[in-house]
C-alpha cells in the first residue's frame, strides 16, 4: 500500500513537472542558427517584422544568453517560437548539415570542403537555398589632409602588420604612420581578418573603447590610418581610401559597393536545404522582398535594393566604354555567374549565382516605376584574363553581355547597347576567385 502511495506521488510530482516542458515541446520553431554578425540585429529584425506582416502578434523578444535570441509570437491562439542561435559560420553550416537548425547564417559561401560535408542539402548555390540577405564591409579611412589616393590590400596587410612604418613606403607623404584599432573586435576586424591580414599577425595599434573615439583620433592626426564598418556615418576631417586587389582602386561609393566592385564589401547569406520547412522557407523568401530589405536597413545594413543615382562622368576605363556610358546612369549591381551550383544532373541550376537572379527581377520591376519605363538600357560585359587570350576574353564578354541583354529585352525592357570589352577594367588580378569577380554585366539606364 505505501509503495502504492509512494508511486502515486511520484506520478504526481512528474505530471505536475511536465506540463511547462511539454509545452514548450509541442511549439512549432523556426531555428535560424549561425554568424554572430547576422545573429546579433540583422537576423532578430528582419524576422520580427516577417512575423507581422505574415500576422503574427504579442511579439515578445527573449533572451536566452548571450548565444540565443528567442522571438515569441502568436497567431489566431497558436504559438510560434523564432530561435537565433548566435556562434559562426562554419558552426552555423555545420548545424544545418546535421539537422539542427532549418536556416544557416553565414557571412560567407560555404567551403569546398563544407559543400561535400553537405552534398545531401541539394544545390546551395540556387537562388532556392541561397538568399543574399544583405551587404557589409570595411571602410579603411585616413585623415581628409593625408594626401594619399589609394592602397593595396597587399600595401593594407603589410601596414597593419607593422611592415611599413613610414607613408612614403606605400607612396605617401613622409611620416610616420600611426594605426588606430578599436578595442573590441568586430565584424570590421573580422573581415579585415579574413581578406586583408589572412593569418598575418596584427601590429600593435592605438585602442579604442567606441567607433567615435577612433574616428575622432584619425581625424585629429595627418598620419592617422584606421578602419571602420561601412555603415559608420564618417565625420568632417576623415575620409574613405580607394582600395585596389590587383585591380583599379575603388572608393567605397554607394554604386561600388552595391554592386560588390569595391574589394572589401561582403554578402551576407542565409541558406537552407532543399527540404528547409514552409516557415523557413516563408522568412528566406520574406527577406529577399522590399518589406524584408526595408527591415535590413532600419537594421543599420545595406539592403540589396536598386536605387539608380545621378549621371556622373566616368574616369576609368578606355575611351570606347566612356563614351558608350556618358550621360549615363549606373545600375548598383554587377551581374555575376554561376560558377559554384550544380543540381544532381551536373549542370548548374542557372547561368547567374543567386543574387544575381533577383537583381534581374528587381531590375525589371524598377523599370516599370513611372518615370523609368520609357528609358533605355546599355549592358556591359567584362570577362576574366584567364579566358586565355585577349580576343578569347573579348568573345567572352560580349557572350555575356549578348546574354543579359536578351533576357532583358525577353522581360519588355528597352535595350540600346550591348558591348563586350574583354579583360579591361579587372577588378582582381588573375588569381583565386578573380573570375568570378571580373567576369560580370554591368547595367547603365539612360
Amino acid at each position: 500500500m505505501l509503495r502504492a502511495i509512494g508511486f502515486a506521488l511520484v506520478s504526481l510530482c512528474l505530471l505536475a513537472a511536465t506540463p511547462a516542458h511539454a509545452q514548450d515541446d509541442s511549439v512549432e520553431r523556426v531555428r535560424i542558427r549561425g554568424s554572430q554578425t547576422l545573429a546579433s540585429g540583422l537576423v532578430p529584425a528582419v524576422a520580427s517584422s516577417w512575423l507581422r506582416d505574415i500576422g503574427y502578434g504579442d511579439l515578445r523578444v527573449v533572451r536566452k544568453g548571450a548565444a540565443l535570441t528567442e522571438i515569441h509570437a502568436v497567431r489566431d491562439d497558436v504559438p510560434l517560437i523564432v530561435e537565433i542561435g548566435a556562434s559562426s559560420s562554419a558552426q552555423g553550416f555545420t548545424d544545418l548539415v546535421d539537422g539542427n537548425t532549418q536556416v544557416a547564417m553565414m557571412t560567407r559561401r560555404p567551403s569546398p570542403a563544407e559543400l561535400d560535408a553537405g552534398w545531401q542539402l541539394g544545390d546551395l548555390a540556387s537562388q532556392d537555398q541561397e538568399f543574399v540577405l544583405a551587404l557589409d564591409g570595411v571602410a579603411v579611412v585616413v585623415n581628409q589632409r593625408n594626401p594619399i589616393a589609394g592602397l593595396s590590400l597587399a600595401q593594407l596587410q603589410r601596414i597593419f602588420a607593422g611592415q611599413v612604418r613610414d607613408w612614403r613606403e606605400v607612396g605617401g607623404v613622409a611620416g610616420a604612420l600611426k594605426l588606430h584599432m578599436a578595442q573590441r573586435p568586430g565584424a570590421a576586424q573580422d573581415l579585415m581578418g579574413e581578406r586583408v591580414m589572412r593569418g598575418v599577425r596584427w601590429a600593435p595599434a592605438q585602442k579604442h573603447g567606441d567607433v567615435r573615439g577612433l574616428l575622432a583620433a584619425v581625424g585629429a592626426d595627418e598620419r592617422a590610418i584606421g578602419f571602420v564598418d561601412l555603415q559608420q556615418v564618417l565625420p568632417a576631417g576623415v575620409r574613405p581610401v580607394a582600395l585596389s586587389d590587383g585591380g583599379r582602386a575603388i572608393a567605397p561609393t554607394q554604386v561600388a559597393v552595391m554592386s560588390e566592385d569595391y574589394p572589401l564589401t561582403r554578402r551576407l547569406y542565409l541558406y537552407g536545404s532543399q527540404m528547409m520547412g514552409a516557415l523557413a522557407r516563408s522568412f528566406a523568401l520574406y527577406a529577399m522582398t522590399l518589406p524584408g530589405q526595408h527591415a535590413v536597413e532600419r537594421a543599420g545594413y545595406r539592403a540589396v535594393t536598386l536605387r539608380p543615382g545621378r549621371a556622373l562622368a566616368t574616369q576609368a576605363g578606355p575611351v570606347d566604354y566612356r563614351q558608350l556610358v556618358r550621360d549615363a546612369v549606373r545600375i548598383p549591381l554587377s551581374l555575376r555567374f554561376n560558377f559554384a551550383g550544380n543540381n544532381d544532373s551536373g549542370v548548374a541550376a542557372s547561368v547567374y549565382d543567386s543574387r544575381s537572379v533577383r537583381d534581374i527581377e528587381r531590375l525589371a520591376a524598377l523599370m516599370r516605376q513611372p518615370g523609368l519605363s520609357d528609358r533605355s538600357l546599355i549592358v556591359i560585359g567584362f570577362a576574366d584574363v584567364g579566358a586565355g587570350s585577349p580576343a578569347a576574353a573579348m568573345m567572352m564578354s560580349n557572350d555575356r553581355a549578348d546574354l543579359v541583354a536578351h533576357e532583358l529585352m525577353a522581360l519588355g525592357l528597352r535595350v540600346v547597347h550591348a558591348r563586350g570589352m574583354g579583360a579591361l577594367l579587372p577588378l582582381m588580378r588573375s588569381a583565386g576567385d578573380a573570375r568570378y569577380r571580373n567576369e560580370r554585366v554591368e547595367i547603365w539606364l539612360r
